[in-house]
């Protein structure tokens, strides 16, 4: 499955969506795999960052945002 997002807010929030769903069909479970993989790439702190509830504008959560957009856009995840 081809992963493919406008934005880096659409990605997040739809990562954030599958993750807390409480049933999930087939294709979200792969969908979820492979973002999943692709969030497990950032740095354990920047993962925190961005898998918190809390995550405020504050510059660990804009230091893993601008981190997770590199790691998406070098995967040809944004089209945008």
């Amino acid at each position: 499955m081809k992963l493919s997002y406008s934005s880096l807010a659409a990605f997040v929030a739809h990562y954030r969506i599958l993750k807390h769903a409480p049933n999930l069909t087939e294709d979200e479970q792969v969908r979820l795999a492979e973002m999943t993989k692709l969030v497990e790439s950032m740095t354990p702190a920047d993962r925190a960052t961005l898998e918190s509830d809390n995550a405020a504008a504050d510059r660990r959560s804009e230091r893993a945002l601008r981190n997770l957009h590199q790691i998406l856009a070098a995967h040809g995840v944004l089209s945008g």
